[in-house]
């Protein structure tokens, strides 16, 4: 949830910013705003989240692709739904937290089944390394 409320708090800085300070329009704005929230937490992601190396060697391509899906979701449904909604500063908000935790739903299905599908397991009780 923590991650959700960030998301769409740093969405929601950064396209009222290039809107009203940059005077850009929907589309070029919200590209801006969603590829940077996406480049933010993806940098938490590597240095907070998952601080191992082995993450990365196995699973970089699936995270990848993941990533870009849901930038891609993020961005069509995104600036279709500020078109439509995003009249007053507060549905702009609402739109951008429902698009996020659209997304996010998705990413977390697709990390959860495809991206990071492969648990550690525990070394059974009567294994050999165990023995000596």
């Amino acid at each position: 949830m923590l991650g959700g409320v960030g998301s769409t708090a740093v969405n929601s800085t950064i396209l009222n910013l290039a809107m009203h300070h940059l005077a850009w329009k929907y589309p070029a704005a919200y590209a801006l705003s969603a590829g940077s929230t996406a480049v933010i937490f993806f940098l938490w992601s590597y240095f907070v989240n998952f601080r191992t190396s082995l993450v990365w060697k196995n699973c970089i391509g699936r995270y990848l692709a993941c990533f870009l899906l849901a930038l891609l979701f993020n961005y069509i449904i995104g600036v279709t739904g500020l078109k439509h909604y995003g009249s007053s500063n507060l549905m702009r908000i609402l739109v951008i937290g429902v698009v996020q935790s659209f997304t996010g739903g998705v990413k977390f299905l697709l990390y959860h089944f495809w991206v990071f599908p492969y648990a550690e397991r525990p070394a059974p009780k009567d294994s050999p390394a165990l023995a000596s």
